[in-house]
């Protein structure tokens, strides 16, 4: 009798658990959905971090580097602009290589291991050189368009590279921009151009420098990629080590053949380079390639789109320069422009991708 309750039990379970298995299925299907919902959400949570820290540093990047050019033209009261980049470029290969030395101490004393202590291979070194070769071209080729050409005509079509960047992650990368983006670069660039036309000079006399700035933009494209292709393998120190000292090695022998003078005659001329150095290299440049870690390079060309704008306000305040009211509402629409990439879905694409 026991043994006929105990089998008749185990039948209405088994009876009662196939009925409500479509149910509990249905319980699982829902469940799942929701915790796939909640996972997505958290994912979209964390990529954006990492692309609001590349954001922040970006927007501090442009500061030091707007700065850059009246530093420079401060200093070119004693040497040439190569001149200039060949101190800072030293002065940034030292910076960098101490701070590779305190990075390679303290890995001995942490069980921390970096993705680049594997050994560099062919493709790396010649990433790395390709990269820096590319930085040096583009600051020969900007310190040349700017004797043949005038410097409103430099500062418009070397900052062109936004557009020679997106065709190149388009064509090699197979990269896709959403409307967005493409409405904010267009607007970006839309805007420099207004702000540079006006004070745009032509002439057949400068037809050589114009086109020598429009390549100096096609470099900067060039070496924004590469920095972006090596945030996946290197740091941002080790990048800006090669990216400096390729810069270095490739002026020290050519300088005396294209400079009259090489070294400042006074304290004054020697501080302006040290702190251009640390300020506008050091740290705006070590800025712009850490963002290129966390943002994509679309985004960055666009956003040093507002590099002229801050080189004009300096300029205002440090030569006393005209900044007219059609200035400032370019000002306004290639902030419009910025703000769209920055907000747009290719802000964090690089982050998807693992860098």
């Amino acid at each position: 009798m026991r043994l006929y309750l105990i089998v008749f039990g185990l039948v209405a379970i088994s009876s009662q658990a196939a009925v409500n298995s479509p149910f509990q299925e249905s319980f699982k299907t829902i469940t799942v959905k929701n915790m796939m919902t909640k996972l997505s959400l958290l994912k979209q949570n964390l990529s954006a971090t990492p692309a609001l820290l590349g954001s922040i540093s970006l927007f501090v990047a442009l500061i030091p580097i707007s700065l850059a050019p009246s530093l420079a033209k401060l200093s070119e009261q004693e040497i040439g602009a190569n001149a200039v980049g060949f101190h800072r470029s030293w002065i940034a290969t030292v910076v960098f290589g101490l701070w590779k030395g305190l990075e390679a101490l303290r890995r001995q004393q942490s069980d921390h291991q970096l993705i680049e202590q594997k050994p560099l291979t062919k493709k790396d070194v010649w990433l790395l050189l390709a990269m820096g070769t590319a930085s040096t071209i583009s600051l020969l080729l900007w310190a040349w368009s700017l004797s043949q050409t005038s410097v409103a005509n430099v500062a418009l079509l070397s900052n062109l590279n936004p557009l020679f960047v997106a065709a190149a992650g388009y064509l090699l990368f197979g990269r896709r921009f959403d409307n967005r983006f493409i409405i904010g670069m267009v607007m970006a660039l839309l805007g420099a151009i207004a702000f540079e036309v006006h004070k745009m000079q032509f002439a057949t006399s400068q037809i050589l420098g114009d086109a020598l700035a429009l390549v100096t933009a096609i470099f900067i494209a060039t070496y924004l990629l590469l920095i972006e292709q090596l945030q996946t393998r290197f740091t941002t120190a080790t990048i800006m080590l090669w990216r400096c000292g390729v810069t270095t090695i490739f002026l020290l022998p050519v300088l005396p053949f294209i400079e009259e003078r090489l070294f400042p005659y006074s304290g004054m001329g020697w501080f302006l380079i040290i702190f251009q150095a640390l300020f506008c290299q050091v740290l705006g440049q070590g800025l712009v390639t850490y963002s290129l870690s966390r943002l994509s390079s679309g985004v960055v060309a666009v956003t040093l789109l507002f590099n002229p704008v801050l080189a004009s306000i300096f300029a205002w305040f440090i030569f006393s320069e005209q900044v007219s009211l059609f200035d400032w509402v370019t000002f306004a629409v290639i902030l419009v422009g910025i703000y769209l990439a920055q907000s747009s879905q290719s802000t964090v694409q690089v982050t998807e991708e693992g860098s």
